[in-house]
């Protein structure tokens, strides 16, 4: 029975670093400006899969931004692309998805560039916007309080002294 609660505690604790070491990884990059969007569409394939977490620096700098770079700006109707950039110009950088045969049409400007894509990790969106939803958050609270009123019963007993 003992090594049964010592698995028991050595998953939960492994479980709960795991947790802790994510949730401070972004806080420590959005500390330094670094965003997760999740990518919704295919347009950037194969160099971006739909349902990837795509992590874009914001700090970033537009006039640093070089032709064959993947950035993301916002459209006129608050939808944010992320795409490469095919041309840069005096006015605006012109963009276009890798899947897609023409370009955006679209100019990014100074006004609605977001930032230059640093990384994406595949299916982790998939994830992100499972727990973006009011029953994804029931689910994930659930979980974080069960493993927590776990690791407080499974825990060690204390070791008071008693005193005669």
């Amino acid at each position: 029975m003992n090594k049964i609660i010592n698995v028991i505690k050595v998953f939960l604790n492994t479980l709960m670093t795991v947790i802790i070491i994510i949730g401070v990884i972004f806080i420590g990059l959005y500390l330094i400006g670094i965003q997760p969007y999740v990518v919704e569409s295919g347009s950037m394939e194969p160099a971006i899969e739909v349902g990837s977490l795509s992590f874009i620096n914001k700090r970033f700098k537009y006039e640093d931004i070089k032709p064959n770079d993947i950035i993301a700006y916002e459209t006129d109707n608050g939808i944010k692309v992320t795409h490469r950039a095919i041309a840069v110009y005096d006015y605006g950088i012109e963009t276009q998805g890798d899947a897609n045969d023409l370009s955006d049409g679209i100019i990014t400007t100074k006004e609605n560039y977001i930032g230059k894509n640093i990384f994406s990790i595949p299916k982790v969106g998939y994830f992100v916007k499972m727990i973006q939803t009011p029953r994804g958050k029931i689910i994930l609270g659930t979980i974080i309080t069960v493993l927590l009123v776990a690791g407080i019963l499974v825990g060690e007993p204390s070791k008071k002294k008693i005193e005669k």
